[in-house]
């Protein structure tokens, strides 16, 4: 191959470089003079001796993360934690159980060792416990720990003054305290990781509160909020565009005013608020809702018309201890209730959701209760907010997880969406002549749904367009030609009580996400569980089977009978011996590879899209001044982005284009203008990555572009 000289082109200086340099991974010999490991041999302060400082650091954690939890972490935790030491805030696209907790629990505990400052903030008081309790495990000491939960009106006063002392290393708490007490809180976080992003958002204004404790002001936040609703407006005018122009470029520079990193999980549902948005504005992510989940769990169903409590006792009793009940949603906290209270009078040890303290999950862990019992809904803390894999072996469905839409027209939007998304197919099929209809109802509820009702009370016009437009679905829904639709259907069902008409149909989310809790990620990969269905409604089991397909084509529902039920208990025990092994350090974990992370760039915005778009849905990240999509396909995390197109050409400084002929032949390169930014956002790219593949078009000019780019 002809040698070559890249001008400006150091890795680390920014000064010309050899292609034999760059080929060896070296940095020019001006850094580096003597050929040999550039963490060891770098000689001037630049680029890459700050990565080194950064990998340095990344191993001290692996080490530290590796002695508490008896495994080294993934190598997608390792790249997590080599974002924070690069200052880049985000949201952890993960399936359940690949270590969401344990990471941002780990960091904040190595970083107290630090000197530095975090904030954990998580949904329930549940998960809090469990929290307080892993920080310890980690080795934080109890008095750099300031947690509020269930403590006494003393004791809360008491910390209190702590925290506004300051006096502490890690603060831990709920979502609603962050919202009752954002005041006293006070601002110097290096690391704020919010466990659950759903329950934070149920309060919109929880991210302003956050973004004030990175460092933002209230100016800062309100100019993001203006951006955001002029690139949301219809129809912009010139001077919309002029407006929009000059807050992009005051916002720009805002990022910078963070004094610390957010990291955020990813949401289970679609954020409702314009004010997740904020994120992307300043600190430049998207809460996205994945759409893959990893998962080692045998599905089957038992048919029981009308289940009761003598059988589901029967199954606890065969199954044993370590299982989670959940009823379905349409039941309620009164129906679990009632529940809870009959398996006790049959010898089952359980206990409800809502009993479940520190106390509580002491005597699960030592097996002193059978189960606990929660609501199959992504919304409840059991089902979202609870990780033993050492101990859940099982879950059992207390009928169909299901809920029910109302369809009365002075519910929020969201119903009336549901409502129409689930009987959409059907009249695609069976009623054509009004799927037209139908398509626009569901464009315009999506635009609308979102819509505060604050908003509203100041656009007359607008509110009385949302009433008209919810009365005609409501007239259409209810229409004897529909209801004879939905009679007929195999899937859904319609219900009336009094002059109140319900659609139910199956909750996969909240299947998917209780469920989930038997089956985690651990050192020697991903436990086996079990999940049985008592299908009580036909119609609803066959709307969640088709549903799930749309997450995963690998779950597939099983009778029961057709499994060899004691050979799976053995091998979900087998899981668990191994877990509680590997939480000890008596056996070593093999591999830390599952999800490896994996950049692909190609030339075009527009084929990386396509690209993400074929594994699910990805959420958008910005590193440096480009976007990196990302997504997760069976054992690779993939983040992909664009070179828009060619970044290096022949300099005209020098030679005959760029071109000397001398005793040899040497060809000068140099960044083409206005692609500098590029160039360094796709090296921050590839430092977070376990491996690089570059797709650029199978052709001359993109093999020309791929040689660039390597």
């Amino acid at each position: 191959m002809i040698k070559g000289v890249f001008l400006k082109l150091c890795p680390n200086c920014g000064g010309d470089i050899t292609s034999e340099r760059l080929e060896m991974g070296l940095p020019c010999h001006r850094c580096m003079p003597e050929v040999g490991e550039p963490c060891k041999n770098i000689k001037k302060e630049g680029f890459l001796r700050e990565v080194c400082r950064v990998e340095e650091e990344e191993k001290s954690w692996e080490l530290f993360f590796e002695k508490h939890m008896g495994s080294k972490p993934w190598s997608l935790q390792s790249t997590w934690f080599k974002r924070l030491l690069l200052g880049r805030s985000f949201a952890l696209l993960a399936p359940t159980g690949v270590g969401k907790t344990s990471f941002g629990v780990s960091v904040c505990a190595y970083f107290a060792q630090k000197g530095k400052r975090s904030y954990i903030v998580v949904p329930t008081k549940m998960l809090l416990s469990q929290v307080e309790r892993r920080l310890l495990e980690f080795g934080l000491k109890e008095q750099d720990l300031l947690s509020f939960g269930d403590e006494s009106a003393k004791e809360k006063q008491a910390k209190k003054k702590r925290l506004e002392e300051g006096d502490f290393k890690v603060l831990l708490s709920t979502s609603m305290f962050l919202y009752k007490n954002h005041e006293l809180i006070p601002k110097g976080f290096d690391f704020i990781f919010v466990d659950d992003v759903d329950s934070f958002l149920k309060t919109a204004k929880n991210v302003d509160k956050v973004l004030y404790l990175l460092g933002f002001s209230q100016e800062d936040v309100e100019r993001a909020v203006e951006l955001i609703n002029l690139k949301g407006k219809n129809n912009k005018s010139d001077k919309d565009w002029e407006r929009i122009k000059e807050l992009s470029q005051d916002i720009n520079g805002l990022s910078q005013r963070a004094r610390g990193v957010l990291v955020v999980s990813s949401a289970t549902s679609n954020p409702r608020s314009n004010r997740v948005k904020l994120f992307r504005e300043l600190l430049g992510f998207e809460v996205g809702t994945p759409t893959f989940y990893l998962r080692n769990i045998e599905d089957v169903y038992l048919d029981v018309p009308e289940p009761s409590e003598d059988v589901l006792s029967r199954w606890i009793k065969r199954l044993g201890r370590g299982g989670l009940v959940f009823v379905s949603s349409d039941l309620g906290r009164q129906g679990m209730g009632r529940l809870v209270k009959g398996l006790k009078k049959r010898g089952i040890r359980a206990l409800s959701y809502e009993e479940v303290d520190e106390e509580g999950m002491t005597a699960y862990e030592r097996g002193e209760a059978d189960v606990l019992v929660g609501i199959a809904s992504y919304r409840n803390p059991l089902a979202r907010g609870f990780d033993m894999p050492h101990v859940v072996r099982y879950a059992i469905f207390y009928g169909v997880p299901k809920m029910e839409v109302s369809l009365r027209f002075e519910e929020n939007l969201s119903s009336l969406l549901w409502a129409l998304m689930s009987i959409r197919s059907m009249v695609a099929k069976r009623l054509p002549e009004r799927a037209r209809h139908v398509e626009g109802w569901i464009e315009k509820l999506r635009r609308y749904q979102y819509i505060s009702d604050e908003f509203l009370q100041t656009h007359p016009e607008l509110k009385e367009r949302i009433q008209e437009l919810s009365r005609n679905i409501r007239e259409f829904l209810l229409s004897q030609e529909v209801q004879t639709l939905i009679q007929t259907s195999d899937e859904i069902t319609l219900r009336n009580r009094g002059e109140e008409y319900y659609l139910v149909v199956s909750d996969a989310t909240g299947y998917l996400q209780a469920s989930g809790r038997t089956s985690r990620m651990y050192a020697g990969g991903v436990s086996k569980g079990l999940s049985l269905i008592l299908v009580d409604d036909r119609r609803a089991f066959r709307h969640l089977q088709k549903k799930v397909r749309w997450f995963s084509d690998d779950i597939v529902f099983k009778p029961v009978e057709e499994v060899k039920l004691e050979e799976l208990i053995e091998k979900i025990d087998e899981d668990r011996r191994r877990i509680r092994d590997f939480m000890s350090g008596k056996e070593r974990p093999e591999s830390p590879e599952l999800l490896k992370p994996v950049l692909i760039l190609v030339e075009s915005p527009n084929k990386a899209r396509t690209i993400a778009n074929f594994f699910g849905k990805a959420i958008r990240r910005r590193v440096g001044e480009h976007d990196l999509l990302e997504t997760s396909v069976e054992d690779k995390y993939l983040m992909i982005s664009a070179s828009l197109g060619h970044v290096l050409d022949l300099s005209d400084m020098g030679g005959f284009h760029g071109v000397e002929v001398n005793s040899k032949i040497t060809p000068y390169y140099e960044t083409i203008e206005g692609k500098e930014g590029v160039l360094k956002s796709l090296r921050l790219m590839a430092l977070e990555a376990k491996q690089v593949l570059i797709a650029t078009d199978p052709d001359t000019e993109g093999e020309k572009i791929g040689w660039d780019l390597k």
